[in-house]
């Protein structure tokens, strides 16, 4: 299991957050100096970003952009054990959020995604655009959507794997493992799940608790709508 934590969950920071990002509008953004953000070990990328713009999505990254030394005189900063395509997802949520603010769900695929791109905002401290993956993962999840067994399981990994377990859970992992509860008939006769389950060993604890409670519902979502992440563009206000 991924290391326990305490920290709020991303909904509980949402209005800290919101405030932050209110206070400009996306073109004061642009103004400020491009960092060179590495990511990736091998086949690395390198993505130009604006420095307020991460700092203001990104704790971690505030960090590197504004007490980092050799960050701040370089103006370069080293993800190495980050996956360059999913960051991908985060430098467009960046500049655009297309795709994170269109809440369907298109391809099986999308959800195992999701999950990761949730896990990549929980490394990053990116509390808005955990907000924004949790409720495009939420909007089309229910009991009846039938992902295949394997994508049910790529889920559980991530849960396992990369969130922390929190005193009050984490709100993707209870979705995630809530879901999972719901297929349990037809996932105890799938191997890799029966493998997962000894590599985990709290993950049987965890779907046994929820199995047991027959009248559990899906836990809530985020609401509706989420924040607005900067102020209307316009020529009186400045």
């Amino acid at each position: 299991m991924a290391d326990s934590a305490d920290k709020p969950a991303p909904e509980e920071t949402k209005s800290a957050d919101a405030a932050i990002g209110k206070s400009k509008k996306f073109s004061d953004f642009l103004t400020s100096p491009i960092f060179s953000i590495v990511v990736g070990e091998e086949n690395s990328k390198t993505f130009l970003l604006h420095s307020e713009l991460l700092a203001s999505e990104s704790d971690r990254l505030a960090k590197d952009v504004n007490g980092g030394f050799d960050e701040q005189s370089s103006r370069r900063i080293l993800l190495h054990e980050e996956d360059s395509g999913l960051f991908g997802y985060f430098v467009e949520y960046l500049y655009r959020s297309e795709w994170l603010a269109d809440k369907s769900v298109e391809r099986d695929s999308d959800y195992i995604i999701l999950a990761r791109l949730y896990a990549l905002g929980e490394r990053l401290q990116a509390h808005q655009f955990q907000l924004a993956t949790l409720r495009k993962f939420t909007s089309s999840l229910s009991s009846q959507t039938s992902l295949p067994d394997q994508g049910v399981c790529d889920l559980l990994e991530v849960a396992c794997a990369e969130l922390p377990e929190r005193i009050n859970e984490d709100p993707l992992r209870a979705q995630i493992f809530w879901y999972a509860t719901s297929q349990l008939t037809r996932l105890q006769n799938y191997d890799y799940f029966l493998r997962l389950l000894g590599m985990h060993e709290d993950l049987g604890k965890y779907l046994c608790i929820r199995a047991g409670n027959s009248s559990a519902s899906q836990p809530k979502r985020p609401p509706e709508p989420l924040p607005e992440r900067f102020r209307p563009e316009s020529i009186y206000h400045t």
